[in-house]
């Protein structure tokens, strides 16, 4: 199993943390707290034409885009 690390800023508290994930996801699209403040966050992740994840995005997941 190889694991891949993104780093995020999350979307609510601003700060930066690391996400680790298995290189062969079966979900593109996760709801998990941010491991500092609690906040609930949508993480897509970005996979390559061989469906491994290569990196990930992260969005507030009240849909809210103000930051």
């Amino acid at each position: 199993m190889n694991i891949v690390t993104s780093r995020l800023h999350c979307p609510y508290c601003g700060k930066l943390f690391e996400l680790e994930m298995e290189e062969n996801a079966q979900e593109d699209d996760l709801i998990e707290e941010c491991p500092l403040c609690g906040s609930p966050v949508d993480i897509r992740l970005v996979l390559d034409e061989d469906g491994k994840v290569i990196d990930a995005e992260i969005h507030r997941a009240d849909g809210d885009t103000d930051e």
